[in-house]
């Protein structure tokens, strides 16, 4: 019965459990009880503990979260970002396709053209114009479909 019990403890130990938390599961009146019997299998924790601090010290907390709900949490601030200055998103670098699903054609046009003719069919400001094609990728305009060389034609225009 000892052998199960300090398998329980070792592993307990090696979850990352703490000792008084293990001290309280094995029942012990006093933490320096379980310190006394199980100190051999913590001899790398103070090694680990510095390199989650270092780790914080560098990310931050992050609450628990998982990579992708860092990535989600992190998206989510960038579009709320994006709509708030629109005038800061710059496209110049951006190679822009304007496709007519129609004809089935395709040109290439500067962000300049494409500003200009989000203007002039739809009324939209330029700055607009390019946040939202920066932000989704594409933009349609009057049944012609603009969108960012680099993210390629949305399947729904095909």
């Amino acid at each position: 019965m000892d052998f199960l019990r300090h398998s329980h403890a070792s592993l307990l130990i090696e979850m990352g459990f703490n000792i008084l938390m293990v001290s309280q599961r094995l029942g012990h009146e006093k933490v320096e009880t379980t310190w006394q019997t199980y100190a051999h299998l913590y001899p790398d924790k103070e090694k680990m503990l510095a390199a989650q601090l270092d780790t914080v010290k560098v990310q931050g907390i992050t609450a628990n979260l998982t990579i992708e709900d860092q990535l989600a949490e992190f998206m989510a601030q960038f579009q709320s970002h994006l709509k708030e200055q629109p005038a800061l998103i710059d496209i110049n670098s951006e190679e822009i396709i304007r496709w007519d699903p129609e004809k089935r054609e395709k040109a290439t046009v500067t962000a300049a053209e494409f500003e200009q003719e989000a203007q002039l069919d739809e009324g939209i400001e330029a700055g607009l114009a390019s946040a939202e094609i920066f932000q989704t990728g594409y933009l349609e305009l009057c049944g012609i479909v603009y969108f960012l060389a680099s993210r390629g034609l949305p399947a729904k225009f095909l």
